[in-house]
């Protein structure tokens, strides 16, 4: 099995490829990254007449499902391409590269459905809302935390937005991608006893549990009825922020307008990642861990329930993509003691922090205490580095890149940085 690790900002983006020539794409990271970096090496496969097999969207944070959407909706600019084509008529090719065909979709995409249930276009009204959020930030209004208050409203009207767009693209008068086929159409939640076989590849589904998924979207359900009227204000009060800052009101009184009503969301809206998919992938005898942004109690409560950890309270994998991209709220000591791994991939360029030097730190701690049962090697991989980051996360990643070599922290493990010019990693489990 392969594995590439794409740069995908301050998103996840890997690529699976079986011995058998399958594949599933985990993610493809914000939209921006996912046409600069990720949008022309999957190309690559349409041209070579490959397929995605499955593409899995962990959860709806923009950083994961951005360029999922930005990858249908390519598809299907070069669908109306084709089609004028058959008709004989004039038709400017697409500019963007053509991606693969995609034979199905993971993606538990409940919003969508909440969203036509309570006939509010939830969706188009918080994208509009970030519009306005956006606009602050880049103005550089406030203080850090007002500004990290109006990012995370921003990020979750977007990611809203994404989800049910997605939903629209993979649709049957669209593109007609199935979706959770071996779920037959629902939810996808933890089936250990029933995993699912994608050629010389075995994947169980770990999490998110029923419960957690049911009380994500009641949470939802709840909110809309409660708040019907307040999508109509929420965008109200955005547009009364820009004409504020056009018409030259104080910018400490805008944003901590926009404090005001970031706390407000936070208050009423479930975080997704909490209903985060993640995936054990299996194929002659290796095992990766796919964990989206699930927290560590969570992963260790279904790897638990699902029988992967044993007795001796541990789990050895070949590759753990990092939760969260490795931010603090999803590591724990006793996560990195118990799920331990011959690689692990970090996926994030320095924003928000991440990966939080601290939790790069006690993974290699735990390298250093805890062997792994063969006496293997471990091995780091990070998709940025000091030479490709932007400058304010630079020293950020001049601290994580100084815990490896002779002088740093667990000498014994193994390191690879994205170099400047390099397209991607590849990670070969042979």
């Amino acid at each position: 099995m392969q594995i590439e690790v794409f740069p995908a900002a301050s998103g996840d983006c890997l690529l699976l490829t079986s011995s058998d020539d399958r594949r599933l794409l985990a993610d493809a990271g914000l939209p921006d990254a996912y046409d600069e970096f990720i949008a022309t090496p999957l190309s690559e496969l349409r041209a070579a007449q490959k397929e995605i097999d499955v593409v899995y969207v962990s959860h709806i944070d923009r950083d994961h499902i951005g360029g999922v959407l930005r990858m249908l909706d390519d598809e299907m600019k070069w669908r109306a391409f084709d089609h004028m084509q058959l008709k004989g008529k004039k038709f400017k090719q697409p500019a963007m590269p053509r991606p693969p065909a995609i034979r199905a979709l993971w993606h538990n995409a409940f919003l969508d459905d909440i969203s036509k249930s309570e006939s509010v276009q939830l969706g188009s009204a918080l994208a509009a809302s970030a519009n306005a959020m956006a606009g602050l930030n880049a103005a550089g209004l406030g203080t850090p935390e007002m500004v990290r208050n109006a990012e995370r409203v921003e990020m979750l009207a977007l990611s809203v937005g994404d989800a049910i767009e997605v939903n629209w693209r993979i649709g049957d008068d669209q593109l007609s991608i199935p979706l959770n086929p071996d779920f037959a159409g629902n939810f996808m939640v933890a089936r250990p006893k029933k995993p699912i076989e994608l050629g010389s590849m075995t994947i169980t589904v770990v999490g998110p549990t029923k419960v957690q998924l049911e009380v994500l979207r009641n949470d939802w359900v709840d909110w809309l009825k409660r708040k019907k009227d307040y999508v109509e204000t929420l965008r109200n009060r955005h547009r009364r922020d820009v004409e504020d800052l056009r018409s030259g009101v104080s910018p400490m009184d805008v944003a901590r307008r926009a404090q005001e009503l970031a706390l407000a969301i936070e208050k009423d809206v479930t975080p997704p990642n909490l209903a985060s998919l993640v995936l054990l992938v299996e194929e002659n005898g290796r095992r990766i861990l796919l964990t989206g942004d699930a927290g560590d109690e969570s992963l260790l409560e279904y790897l638990t329930a699902a029988k992967f950890i044993g007795d001796d309270k541990r789990l050895e994998v070949d590759v753990l993509k990092v939760p969260h991209h490795g931010a603090d709220n999803s590591y724990s000591k006793k996560f990195v003691e118990s799920i331990r791994a011959s690689h692990y991939i970090f996926c994030g360029d320095g924003e928000h922090h991440n990966p939080e030097p601290d939790v790069v730190e006690g993974y290699l701690k735990a390298v250093k205490t805890i062997p792994l049962s063969d006496g293997g090697d471990t091995t780091f991989w990070f998709n940025c580095s000091s030479a490709r980051c932007a400058t304010k996360h630079l020293k950020l990643w001049q601290t994580i890149e100084g815990f490896f070599g002779a002088d740093g922290i667990a000498p014994e493990a193994k390191a690879h940085f994205l170099s400047k010019n390099a397209s991607r990693h590849r990670l070969d489990l042979t």
